[in-house]
């Protein structure tokens, strides 16, 4: 015990040397820990602009310095990094941080770094704000795919700023740079730079790239309808008594010969502009002789609202034909949204409501923002509601909510919880896709009572300890509120740390975030961001472990004394090991790719609970990731490799048995010549795609195992092979279909243009189909 103390005791000293000597890559770069990418990208080029080293060339430290604010700038910008970073500092970056001792020269950074980190209008869109924002929901954006280091693409930014400038609130527009997220832009089926893209059409824009030609392209997406109103709608506005309306009424009086009236395009943008707001109509004074007669006019914009009777006499008169300002004077004439006074204690107490409410609460001063007036039209029709509520006068309400940060949105849900909103309030678009996300999802805000109710009843609870400071959590409360579509039947609850810090304290949650899988009285814990994918892979894991935690009666009568035709990998780790929390999740998802392979066992060691079976199985360091063989050897997985999935498979595969034959020139005989389908991976060693496909062509082989047979060429060893292939990039995967009638096949066979093991499955299986048919035809 006293041994165990002191190695404690050194450990926590070691780990405050290293936590002194690290940099706060935050505080290095000037920014909040709630930063997005843009303001990371902004803060960087602030600094690199002065502390370049091209710009001091006299200082011997340049160098030095400027490589911090790199490293800094690299890790933040990368979304795992991180969440690594925010979770165990830098320390915990050793052991998955590939570090780029390259940069760009000065000039390069002022000319071309962040083209469009400047532009309001144009929103900068990493890989989690494209899946949540642009590919989950139905808005209309259009998207630049550039790169940096892509000359037509930095010709191409005025005329893309001006196109922002002219469109904004007519439909969103984004960047996304595929020289910091290639992945993103591949996903997308971006091959070139730039590229323009709408969504969620998914289409192209192939034109000139001239700013008339892309506002053309682009009003084909917009959903705004113009109404042409004639003299048969005189009814309309004969109604002298005031009369409720859903929308309000933008008329726009034009005759030919006349300039004073608004362009086709201009109507188009302000309907889509107003959509749900306003009914937007072009009376043609020329047609509509008596409508307009009526209104004793022949040109101009005038503006109805919803609430006012609908005579001549009721018309506001908006004196401009700029599409922004008529845009912004309808919006000043629109309702505001009505503060709820006398019904709010019913709607915050009720059990079960007819509708979802979205609430903003304030200590009455007015919002200013005058496009919040849009938020009903961005929601459900019928089924979110949204009022304002003041604080001041419902004082007992707010205290019993914790709203201390005033002001703050809160969505009372249909089925009777609620949610608080702790992220961005920037934008319309910000508020409206929490409440849309919130209204369907079973998440809710925990108080002490109910969090006490949901633990009591051994139901299956995920419960997230959080706090609305950290960036990490806000940015996991995100993904939580899509969970319900990748795990059915689930309930989902928060607990503000900051708000019931003695909870948190009981679970011991001491880094935030912090979710727990509460079921039938036992708890799994797992700390830090996860994206929707890994929580539900946690929760699987907890639900059916695919990884044995092993006893040392387990390990005896498992690994020890049964490894006759079966291998065992053990992962030996301790809680408090930082390497070996950030080792486990990527350790599961190896078992969890690899349970295709019955011969294999995956299982772990807690070795401050069995400390003695560690020490005799000679293990030293944690993590220790080891291999028993059903052969009676062990070998340990090499420390100077990647700790990560992909990597611990290309190891591990080496000593499996594999259904993929390795050829070099029989490929000739017992490729060309065999008349069973054949599919083929050409690589070579020194290829780092080569090496992470490998794993993913072994479970290709594991799903196709007897009906195509599965091979390996390696170019490096047979170059003439790949030749006469016609193989130029590597890994190049062929479909050999099977020769016909002693002929021999041609050697080029056909392309599979995919590396995910799914789209290879499903391609193949599409080849196969054709095979059946043309043999079927031949009979």
């Amino acid at each position: 015990m006293v041994m165990r103390l002191i190695f404690f005791s050194q450990f926590c000293f070691l780990l405050l040397i290293s936590c002194i000597s690290c940099e706060d890559f935050y505080r290095l770069l000037g920014i909040s820990r709630e930063a997005d990418n843009r303001a990371i990208r902004r803060a960087f080029k602030k600094l690199v602009l002065v502390k370049h080293p091209d710009k001091n060339p006299n200082d011997k430290n340049a160098h030095k310095e400027f490589m911090k604010l790199y490293r800094a700038y690299e890790v933040l910008m990368d979304e795992e990094m991180r969440k690594i970073y925010d979770q165990h500092g830098e320390k915990g970056l050793n052991d998955n941080f590939k570090e780029n001792h390259q940069y760009q020269p000065w000039q390069f950074y002022k000319d071309n770094f962040g083209i469009y980190d400047e532009d309001r209008e144009i929103i900068t869109l990493s890989r989690s704000d494209f899946e949540r924002t642009v590919s989950e929901t139905n808005e209309i954006w259009f998207i630049n795919f550039y790169s940096t280091f892509c000359s037509h693409c930095h010709q191409l930014a005025p005329t893309w700023r001006k196109f922002a400038q002219e469109m904004e609130d007519v439909l969103r527009i984004g960047a996304v740079n595929c020289a910091e997220d290639p992945m993103l832009c591949h996903s997308e089926g971006v091959t070139g730079y730039p590229s323009l893209v709408i969504y969620p059409h998914r289409h192209f824009f192939h034109g000139q790239r001239q700013l008339n030609q892309i506002v053309t392209f682009a009003m084909k997406y917009v959903t705004g309808i113009v109404l042409q109103l004639m003299d048969s709608d005189t009814d309309l506005f004969k109604l002298k008594e005031s009369r409720k309306d859903a929308h309000g009424w933008l008329l726009d009086f034009c005759e030919r010969r006349s300039s004073d009236c608004l362009s086709e395009l201009n109507r188009k943008k302000l309907a889509a502009n107003l959509h749900g707001l306003v009914n937007v109509a072009k009376i043609d004074c020329d047609e509509s002789v008596k409508l307009c007669t009526l209104f004793n006019r022949r040109n101009g914009v005038v503006y109805f609202r919803p609430d006012d009777g609908r005579e001549p006499d009721d018309a506001r008169e908006i004196n401009s034909l700029d599409f922004k300002e008529i845009a912004a004077a309808v919006l000043t004439y629109v309702p505001d949204i009505p503060y709820i006074d006398k019904s709010l204690e019913k709607i915050v107490e009720a059990q079960i409501r007819d509708h979802s409410f979205l609430v903003r609460f304030s200590s009455g001063e007015v919002d200013s923002n005058i496009h919040l007036k849009k938020l009903s039209t961005k929601m459900i029709t019928g089924e979110i509601k949204v009022y304002f509520a003041d604080c001041s006068k419902a004082r007992v309400i707010c205290e019993n909510l914790k709203l201390n940060k005033l002001p703050k949105w809160v969505l009372f849900k249909k089925q009777g919880s609620y949610e608080i909103y702790h992220g961005k309030m920037e934008t319309v678009h910000d508020i409206a896709l929490f409440a849309m996300e919130s209204h369907s999802s079973p998440l809710v805000t925990l108080t002490p009572e109910t969090y006490k109710s949901a633990i009591d009843s051994g139901d299956e609870w995920l419960i997230d300890y959080y706090a609305p400071w950290c960036p990490p959590c806000l940015r996991l409360l995100n993904e939580l509120r899509r969970l319900h579509n990748y795990v059915k039947n689930i309930k989902i609850g928060t607990i503000d740390c900051d708000q019931h810090g003695d909870i948190c304290r009981k679970t011991n949650t001491n880094a935030y975030p912090n979710i727990v899988w509460h079921s039938g009285g036992r708890s799994f814990a797992r700390a830090g961001y996860l994206d929707v994918i890994t929580i539900a892979e946690f929760i699987e894991d907890t639900r059916n472990p695919i990884v044995v935690d092993l006893s040392p009666s387990d390990f005896n009568r498992l690994v020890s004394d049964g490894r006759q035709s079966t291998i065992w990998l053990v992962d030996f780790y301790t809680p408090w090991c930082g390497p070996c929390n950030q080792l486990a999740p990527e350790y599961k998802k190896l078992a969890r790719n690899m349970r295709m392979k019955e011969i294999v066992h995956f299982g772990m060691v807690n070795c401050d609970h069995h400390r003695q079976l560690c020490m005799n199985l000679g293990v030293q360091s944690y993590p220790t990731i080891r291999l028993y063989s059903s052969a009676s050897y062990t070998v340990d997985y090499p420390s100077n490799w990647w700790r990560d999935h992909r990597s611990m498979e290309v190891w591990l595969r080496n000593y499996l048995p594999s259904k993929v034959i390795s050829m070099g020139n029989d490929f000739f005989v017992k490729v060309l010549e065999d008349d069973e389908p054949w599919l083929v991976d050409f690589f070579v060693t020194w290829c780092s795609h080569c090496i992470e496909f490998a794993p993913v062509f072994e479970r290709v082989a594991e799903v196709l195992h007897g009906r195509v047979k599965l091979a390996k060429v390696d170019c490096g060893l047979w170059p003439n092979v790949c030749r006469n292939v016609g193989v130029a990039i590597y890994p190049t995967v062929r479909f050999y279909g099977g020769s016909r009638n002693s002929h021999i096949q041609t050697a080029s066979g056909t392309s599979i243009e995919s590396q995910n093991a799914d789209n290879i499955v499903y391609q193949t299986e599409k080849e196969l189909v054709k095979i059946n048919r043309l043999y079927k035809t031949e009979l």
